[in-house]
C-alpha cells in the first residue's frame, strides 16, 4: 500500500481492518415497501440477519428513520450482539437500505504531520441510480451522517455509488462503464474525465472497465455483483446459470468480461487469477409462479441472485445463501476454499433483498479503521 500512502485520499481494499459496518432499514415510506404488501418485514428482517452476522465479527452502525426508532431498540437491545448495534436515527421519510450506494464512500487522507490516516466521507452524490428512484432522504444521507459523525466530507463533482466501484488496496479499480460512464449520472463527462476524478477521491491508478448492462436493472450492472477481488491479482467473477439463454445480455456481459479480464493486469502489473462461481437457477428457487412468470417479459429485468455479494468483515466474510441446493453448497465451497483459512464464513439466507435487486454487500457499507 506505499503508493496508496502517498495518495492524499486513499480508499484501502475491503479485506483491510473495520471500524465498523453501516446498515439501514427501509423506511415505510419509501415508495416500494409501500406499493408492494409485506416487503416492508421482509427486508427488515434481512437487513437484520445481516446486522446480527456482522456483530458477530465488528460493531454495527443501523440506520433507522425516527418513526421506526422504538421498533429497532426492542430489536438490537444493548448486549443482544457479541458487537455492539448502534442506532443511527434521522429524519426523513423515504430512506432506503441499500447502504453501498446512498452512504460516503469512507477513505483515508494521510496526514503530512503525523502520518496517520484521517478519515474522510467521500459524497458521491447519489441520485438514484441515474434518477430511477430518487428520493430527499436517500439523496441528503452521505451528507447526513458525515455531519452527524463529524466525518469531514469530501465533495465530488462524480454521481456514482460505492457499489460501481471495486478496489484491491493496491491501486486497482474495477468498474463497468455502463454504471459510471453513463449520461443518467455523468453526463458530458469523458472517461478521461472520470478517471481523474477517481484518482484524486479513491487513490487509484489502474481502471479496468467492463461494459456491462444499461438499464439491465436499477444500477446499470454494478460491478459488486458482477466482479470482485478476492485478493491482489485474483478475482470472482459471477457466471450466469446454465438456464439462462444463451444470447441474454448477461450472458454477454459475462462473456466479455472473461475476455477483458484475461488480458488485463493490474496497477502491479500481475495477471488476475479468474475465479469463477454460478449463479443458481431461478427455477430451482422457492419463489412465487407469477413472479417466475413475469420474469419472462423481460429478460433483463432480473431478481440479483448472485453469490460475489457478500461482505469481508475483520476475521470473517458475510455470504449469502438463496434455498438453491446444489449451488449454494458449490458456491459456499468455492468461497470457503478462496477465504476460509484466514476469515470465519457466516452465511444468511436471503429471501427478500435478491427480490428487490440486491444483497449483502448492497446493504452494507463499511468504515475503515483509521491506519497507524
Amino acid at each position: 500500500m506505499a503508493h496508496l500512502r502517498r495518495a492524499s485520499l486513499y480508499r484501502p481494499a475491503e479485506w483491510a481492518h473495520h471500524a465498523r459496518t453501516i446498515l439501514a432499514w427501509p423506511g415505510a415510506k419509501t415508495q416500494y415497501y409501500r406499493e408492494v404488501p409485506g416487503s416492508l418485514p421482509l427486508a427488515t428482517k434481512d437487513v437484520s440477519a445481516i446486522a446480527e452476522a456482522v456483530a458477530r465479527f465488528e460493531p454495527v452502525t443501523l440506520v433507522v428513520q425516527r418513526d421506526r426508532l422504538a421498533e429497532a431498540q426492542k430489536r438490537f437491545a444493548p448486549g443482544s450482539t457479541k458487537n455492539e448495534v448502534r442506532l443511527h436515527p434521522i429524519s426523513g421519510d423515504h430512506l432506503d437500505l441499500w447502504m453501498r450506494d446512498i452512504a460516503p464512500t469512507f477513505v483515508l487522507k494521510r496526514d503530512p504531520g503525523s502520518g496517520t490516516g484521517v478519515l474522510h466521507g467521500v459524497d458521491f452524490n447519489f441520485n438514484g441510480w441515474g434518477n430511477k428512484f430518487p428520493t430527499d432522504t436517500c439523496a441528503a444521507l452521505a451528507r447526513t451522517l458525515l455531519r452527524d459523525t463529524e466525518v469531514e466530507r469530501v465533495k465530488s463533482s462524480l454521481v456514482t455509488e460505492g457499489g460501481a466501484i471495486e478496489i484491491d488496496g493496491e491501486g486497482t479499480l474495477a468498474a463497468t462503464e455502463s454504471s459510471i460512464i453513463n449520461d443518467n449520472r455523468n453526463p458530458g463527462q469523458s472517461r478521461q474525465d472520470i478517471e481523474a476524478e477517481l484518482r484524486r477521491t479513491l487513490g487509484v491508478e489502474k481502471f479496468i472497465w467492463i461494459p456491462g448492462v444499461v438499464n439491465g436493472e436499477a444500477t446499470d450492472c454494478h460491478i459488486d455483483a458482477f466482479v470482485r477481488f478476492a485478493r491482489p491479482g485474483a478475482v470472482l467473477l459471477s457466471k450466469p446459470s446454465e438456464s439462462e439463454p444463451k444470447d441474454s445480455v448477461w450472458v454477454r456481459a459475462y462473456e466479455e468480461a472473461v475476455d477483458i479480464l484475461s488480458s488485463s493486469k493490474d496497477a502491479r502489473g500481475r495477471s488476475f487469477e479468474v475465479i469463477e462461481i454460478s449463479e443458481p437457477d431461478i427455477s430451482a428457487l422457492n419463489l412465487d409462479r407469477g413472479f417466475l412468470e413475469s420474469l419472462e417479459d423481460s429478460e433483463e429485468q432480473l431478481p440479483a441472485f448472485n453469490y460475489v455479494n457478500y461482505l469481508l468483515v475483520n476475521g470473517g466474510l458475510i455470504f449469502p445463501q438463496f434455498g438453491a441446493e446444489k449451488a449454494d453448497a458449490a458456491a459456499l465451497e468455492t468461497i470457503k476454499q478462496v477465504f476460509g483459512k484466514d476469515r470465519e464464513v457466516a452465511t444468511v439466507h436471503l429471501k427478500e433483498l435478491p427480490l428487490i435487486g440486491g444483497g449483502i454487500h448492497c446493504a452494507t457499507q463499511e468504515v475503515p479503521l483509521t491506519e497507524p
